[in-house]
């Protein structure tokens, strides 16, 4: 592509050609509705219509559902956040999510890995976000299964804030501390601790870890994955020990129970305008809005 391309026109290739490399490797694009019938929660809420449901803020957990009928798939489509217009935010967006069945961490990560080199043609590194906490705060998540805890009161010292959420704190420690390590080029974050999501599967003789990773481009974090805790009763019991235990997560715990839904699977999502954003060289991701004089601005 054409580096002086229209954003616009760059976006809509891009989709193309993730979806020709996606059907290739096996993928089924599957559409999930859009509407939703619960507010999402304190952390991530979602836009609210005025008959009372609510636009997806992401298509995973639906995604993930209809695993049922094919062993992988994924979906292309609108996101909605209740979000201020910003250089790395839409309140429209859209999103690449993607799941296989059986499939492991690192097997997601070379696909997602192959995605971005598809479009970024900068220098990958990779950092171990365990190993960056041992070295600037002393907590070893690799041996020590209370790790979460104490970096949770670590994080509540640091910024002062003992009544707020965990994702609250570990956000912006990663956006502080974590995503200027990333400036000027592209690097994999791996090894991290389950506060950023509570739906990861914990590493095997790996103290406090999950598996889940982050690709940052340029400081903006542009895929996040993870392998999904297949254990309905170890899910359940983390992401309450969070205070992250909704609706929609009871509903997948009871899924998985009944086999409805295949338990051991992993996946990945990417924020496609800010891959564009990344891949273009620009400043905000406002140019790759596709607006028209009847949108909502």
């Amino acid at each position: 592509m054409a580096p002086d391309i229209h954003p616009v026109i760059y976006k809509a290739r891009m989709l193309q050609r993730i979806r020709r490399l996606l059907d290739s490797e096996g993928y089924l694009e599957i559409m999930t509705p859009i509407l939703r019938r619960y507010p999402g929660d304190a952390d991530r809420p979602r836009l609210q219509l005025s008959d009372g449901r609510w636009l997806r803020e992401s298509s995973a957990f639906a995604l993930r559902c209809n695993l049922q009928h094919a062993p992988a798939i994924y979906e292309l489509a609108a996101c909605f956040r209740p979000d201020e217009l910003d250089s790395t935010h839409l309140p429209e967006f859209t999103m690449l999510d993607l799941y296989r069945q059986e499939a492991s961490l690192g097997e997601m990560l070379e696909l997602a890995c192959r995605l971005v080199r598809t479009f970024y043609k900068g220098q990958i590194e990779t950092l171990s976000f365990a190993g960056h906490l041992f070295e600037d705060l002393g907590i070893d998540l690799f041996s020590d299964p209370g790790a979460s805890e104490a970096l949770v009161r670590k994080f509540r010292q640091m910024y002062n804030k003992p009544d707020i959420s965990p994702l609250w704190l570990i956000d912006r420690y990663i956006t502080e501390q974590i995503e200027p390590l990333s400036r000027g080029r592209c690097m994999v974050v791996t090894d991290f601790p389950l506060l950023p999501e509570v739906r990861a599967r914990r590493r095997d003789g790996q103290g406090a870890i999950v598996e889940r990773f982050e690709i940052l481009i340029d400081c903006v974090e542009v895929v996040h994955g993870y392998t999904d805790e297949y254990d309905p009763e170890r899910f359940e019991a983390q992401a309450r020990h969070l205070a992250s235990f909704g609706p929609e997560d009871a509903i997948m715990c009871d899924l998985m129970r009944d086999g409805s839904v295949p338990p051991r699977s992993a996946g990945f999502g990417i924020g496609i305008e800010r891959l564009c954003r990344m891949a273009l060289g620009l400043d905000s991701v406002e140019p790759l809005r596709t607006s028209l004089p009847f949108t909502a601005p």
